[in-house]
């Protein structure tokens, strides 16, 4: 069965180039209208390929910050829109001890509060045509954290926190988000890369897991994913079962703590809570059973 985005609009922040270049691409050969915003006037070259192997795109310069600008003015040229990739971002690298609160607020302005930005704006758009997708670019380092990337890391981790909420707020009105930990070789990171490297982890092997999500018959919301290389992996938390002292007839105390330190970091039982509600459910299990 085909996947195809006919009469659908995609809005692909940081559309022109690297990641976002595959995304529109891959968007539009499946029939999607897409809308790519760049930060320039004139960064219009995937804009004009797509349109001349005859799919659709138009796009939409100026600073993905102004967020509610960008929506509505995609809603008014294309009528309506169905789904908001946000890719567009920097990195500003510096150690956290050297970390002007300047740079620290730049990388969270244009990754995690646009993200806000970016879907609060769509949100009546998506409740009025009956659902929409959202799907935020997050990063390994976020995951696994990064030296000299506090600031990076601390938004992209922040953006799978606010794809689970949205998961909770968008589920009765068919409202998905999720996030996309990806890599793959761009311009700007694989100038040193062998050809060979290159070539395996092309950004279009990134695309088709980023253009799914995007698409009304995907039902997933609130995860993460990895995707490079065709690989596509979805990540999930887990924690170890550890130590549970009951209150009412255990010690619960550092020295309790500290004696029982192997069993808190012991992840040979695991449990994968779905939500706040299972995850306090399966802390509290001992201590709200009677006696």
């Amino acid at each position: 069965m085909a996947v195809t985005f006919n009469d659908k609009v995609v809005l692909v922040t940081g559309g022109s180039r690297g990641l976002g270049n595959a995304f529109s691409r891959c968007l539009a050969q499946a029939g999607a209208t897409v809308a790519i915003n760049s930060s320039t006037e004139d960064d219009r070259g995937t804009t004009q390929a797509i349109n001349d192997a005859g799919g659709r795109a138009i796009h939409f310069p100026g600073r993905v910050e102004d967020s509610a600008e960008l929506v509505e003015k995609v809603v008014a040229e294309c009528g309506r829109v169905d789904a908001i990739i946000h890719n567009a971002g920097f990195i500003q690298d510096k150690t956290l001890r050297k970390m002007p609160e300047a740079q620290w607020d730049a990388v969270m302005d244009v990754h995690l509060k646009t993200s806000f930005k970016l879907v609060q704006a769509g949100w009546p758009h998506f409740e009025e045509q009956g659902g929409g997708r959202i799907v935020l670019m997050s990063s390994s380092a976020g995951l696994y954290g990064n030296f000299g990337q506090a600031n990076y890391a601390s938004a992209k981790m922040g953006m799978y926190g606010l794809a689970q909420s949205i998961a909770h707020e968008g589920a009765k009105t068919n409202i998905t988000c999720n996030c996309v930990s990806p890599f793959g070789a761009t311009e700007m990171n694989s100038a040193n890369f062998p050809e060979a490297l290159k070539t395996a982890i092309k950004t279009d092997y990134v695309a088709p897991l980023v253009a799914y999500l995007a698409h009304e018959d995907c039902k997933e919301s609130g995860s993460m994913f990895e995707a490079s290389a065709g690989s596509f992996k979805k990540v999930r938390w887990e924690r170890a079962v550890g130590l549970n002292l009951d209150p009412r007839t255990e010690d619960v105390s550092i020295d309790a703590v500290a004696e029982n330190w192997d069993q808190v970091v012991d992840f040979s039982e695991t449990e994968h809570p779905s939500g706040m509600g299972e995850a306090l459910q399966l802390m509290y299990a001992r201590t709200m059973t009677t006696q």
